[in-house]
């Protein structure tokens, strides 16, 4: 059977399309993003996949594919709301992903006192729910420089925030972090983020610091699968907003 040229050539122009236009709709729309660690729990667990809206913030050079340098600062910037749940590149090498929420903006002073949040003195709103018993691994350094890890029992307590027009629920470890009150004043252009997991979050409070704005990846707004592992079975169970 002869085969057409054109066949050939009309695939492959058929395939280049479909390449650039899945392209432009990661890079200005929408991205799928897989949670990778508890630091956002209770509102993502490790497996949730959710929907990241690219246009929220306007774009920089990190809302393409390997951050190419033809941008030097934000354009189309649109300020994000406290309480927003936001992806962004870490300022240590602008190539990690990251998702926090949203807790201050430039100027203003965060204080925490007894594991509670202060924004500008005032107190972000919570109602506590209820507290359980876990079970978390807790890496251990010897005088030796072994590192081993351990399960330990602890007591989680969980609340609920409201913090602008987000309302969500924290888990705070008891008896971990005791040793704030600290306070940061958030300088120009930069921003304040925590994960909901508080005492388990890598974030503003420890190595993560400030987050410049040019370093917004997005938004979080739509949770629409669950798969923790490739041989579990995928849920939908839990789709939906994130607002």
């Amino acid at each position: 059977m002869k085969l057409d040229k054109n066949f050939f050539s009309e695939n492959i122009k058929t395939l280049i399309y479909a390449l650039i236009i899945a392209v432009i709709i990661r890079s200005l729309l929408v991205q799928p993003f897989y949670i990778p660690s508890s630091s956002m729990e209770p509102t993502l667990l490790v497996g949730d996949r959710l929907f990241v809206t690219k246009y929220t913030y306007g774009y920089s050079k990190h809302s393409f594919p390997f951050s190419p340098p033809i941008l030097n600062k934000r354009i189309m910037f649109s300020s994000p709301e406290r309480g927003d749940v936001i992806v962004f590149k870490t300022p240590a090498d602008n190539r990690t992903d990251y998702i926090k929420r949203l807790i201050g903006k430039p100027g203003d002073v965060i204080r925490i006192i007894n594991k509670k949040i202060y924004v500008n003195g005032a107190a972000i709103d919570r109602k506590f729910i209820k507290s359980e018993d876990s079970i978390i691994n807790r890496r251990f350094r010897y005088s030796s420089g072994e590192i081993v890890t351990r399960e330990i029992d602890v007591v989680i307590d969980l609340y609920q925030e409201k913090h602008g027009n987000a309302e969500f629920t924290i888990k705070n470890t008891r008896g971990e972090n005791d040793q704030f009150p600290q306070e940061w004043t958030i300088p120009n252009g930069h921003y304040f983020v925590m994960g909901d997991n508080r005492d388990n979050s890598n974030d503003s409070t420890k190595d993560v610091g400030f987050v410049p704005r040019e370093n917004f990846f997005g938004r979080a707004d739509e949770l629409f699968m669950t798969w923790e592992c490739w041989t579990c079975i995928p849920s939908f169970s839990k789709a939906g907003s994130l607002d």
